[in-house]
């Protein structure tokens, strides 16, 4: 069974890597789709809206990114949205499995293509290892990771955490994806933990799909290392800005208020 809210038509590649399954679908109303181990990564038509939302909010709060990393993102999708910002002087992107790239590069040019560039170092490597040993540090992190299963699941422990919060500079800025977290009760609160154990701020948006009688949404967690005033013209993407959470201080109490209203 297919995790997705696309209408399938056929499928037009399928691949076993070391790491996952791949598949590419033909679908009837969002293009081309990706799938990983059966759940859909991103469409065609609406892809722009998870990846510009993620690459939007940290650009937007940091005055001048000059470094970035992106963790997965095989794709390409963020690398090209990283680009945009004449600030951006390199990107170090580490993703664990190369058929992805090469998939994407074949059936989602328009993503894969910015690959190319020079200002983009590819890392085929396990990202916790990667995190553990680089000497690099990194203005804007980016963790577009697929959902903690499999060989994703070490990129939402506490240890990969604090090894980000080592690689980060002093007014950098990591987002995390953090879908599954998000609905997946058994998995969120050990997640959240180990979040608000290992930064000093932590802060949520969201971007929408709307898919005819449907909306999906995707859910990203913000950290830094010290508080931070977001910018007006990114609330939008801000939905817990709730009075109520505002004032809890307790990372607990954060906790149970995000279990109550998940």
């Amino acid at each position: 069974m297919k995790i997705t809210s696309a209408k399938l038509k056929s499928r037009i590649f399928h691949k076993q890597s070391e790491f996952q399954k791949i598949e590419v679908y033909e679908t009837e109303n969002v293009g081309k789709s990706l799938f990983l181990d059966d759940i859909e990564q991103f469409s065609e038509a609406d892809e722009i809206e998870y990846h510009r939302t993620m690459t939007e909010a940290p650009f937007s709060i940091h005055s001048k990114p000059n470094k970035i990393l992106i963790i997965g993102g095989g794709d390409g999708a963020i690398a090209r949205e990283c680009l945009r910002y004449k600030s951006v002087e390199s990107i170090d992107l580490c993703e664990i499995d190369e058929e992805v790239v090469s998939t994407c590069r074949k059936y989602f040019p328009q993503m894969a293509n910015c690959l190319k560039k020079d200002k983009i170092n590819i890392i085929y490597q396990d990202a916790q290892y990667f995190i553990k040993t680089t000497k690099n540090k990194y203005d804007i992190i980016l963790v577009d990771s697929t959902d903690p299963i499999n060989q994703a699941a070490p990129l939402f422990k506490e240890t990969f955490y604090k090894n980000v919060e080592k690689v980060l500079n002093p007014d950098g800025l990591v987002v995390f994806q953090m879908q599954t977290v998000a609905v997946n009760a058994k998995i969120r609160l050990e997640v959240l933990e180990s979040l608000y154990d290992s930064f000093k701020y932590i802060d949520f948006f969201n971007c929408a799909y709307h898919r005819e009688e449907s909306v999906d949404l995707t859910l990203f967690c913000l950290c830094n290392k010290k508080e931070i005033e977001i910018p007006s013209k990114i609330k939008r993407l801000f939905s817990l800005k709730d009075a109520e959470y505002k004032k809890i201080k307790d990372f607990r109490d954060k906790i149970k208020w995000l279990n109550k209203n998940a």
